[in-house]
């Protein structure tokens, strides 16, 4: 009779501890489930208050771009019916297309930039002697830069840039607005120095990549540049101004 009771004490002692561990494992089960549950909300929460906050910053800019435009427009009622009327209004506007065209020399603070090709050699294990040389792309990718950081006016070796100008490659030679280039090549850019500075020097950017291969870069900023008028100025033989506003 003792013999029987123990073996019923070991069975249930047994029972007793599967059942513990088997509640454990439950328990655990469940409290992973709310956290994937409150990780997944998490997430999701996070992904709409971004787009919240992006669309807040837009309506923002919406907003102000509004106000803008309304105290633009509130400038030339005032100048067409006060003293410098509306002839001097639509001098300005003239004088801002010419600039934007490149039909008028300009002046102003903006930064030099002198480019020659580099002085390693094609032997040097990197590749043929082409890959030391300046190219079209190169010249284009700083052209880009210079613009995307607000330069107001560009010039590559004394040719204007403008929004017809190409620089494409011709043989040994970069060719600007149908004019035949060759290194060294000089970039004059007017606008803001500092964002000019730090656009051309913004790391893994054109400069940075040939400063790597040992390619002549001098940047400078200047106090006054001088950037003369396209040589040829632009014809317009198919495009003409719409008789009224194109609808979308």
């Amino acid at each position: 009779m003792a013999k029987l009771w123990g073996d019923v004490n070991r069975w249930m002692i047994g029972l007793t501890l599967v059942c513990l561990v088997l509640g454990g494992l439950l328990g655990v089960q469940v409290h992973t489930k709310r956290l994937q549950g409150a990780t997944q909300v998490g997430r999701q929460t996070s992904a709409l208050v971004g787009m919240l906050t992006q669309r807040e910053a837009q309506i923002g800019q919406q907003q102000e771009e509004i106000e803008r435009l309304r105290d633009k427009v509130a400038r030339y009622e005032e100048d067409a019916a006060g003293e410098r009327g509306l002839a001097q209004v639509m001098t300005e506007e003239l004088r801002n297309t010419r600039i934007a065209l490149g039909l008028l020399s300009v002046t102003g603070p903006g930064i030099e930039l002198v480019l020659g090709d580099s002085t390693m050699k094609g032997d040097d294990g990197i590749g043929g002697q082409d890959a030391f040389v300046i190219h079209d792309f190169d010249l284009l990718q700083i052209a880009n830069e210079l613009w995307a950081a607000g330069a107001e006016a560009v010039s590559l070796n004394g040719q204007r840039l403008s929004a017809g100008s190409a620089i494409t490659c011709s043989g040994r030679l970069i060719e600007v607005n149908k004019v035949a280039l060759g290194s060294p090549f000089t970039f004059l850019a007017i606008g803001d120095r500092g964002n000019l500075m730090s656009a051309l020097n913004i790391r893994d950017g054109a400069l940075d990549r040939l400063r790597v291969l040992q390619f002549q870069v001098k940047l400078t900023a200047k106090d006054d540049i001088v950037i003369p008028a396209i040589a040829v100025a632009p014809k317009y033989m198919h495009a003409s101004p719409a008789p009224k506003e194109v609808k979308r």
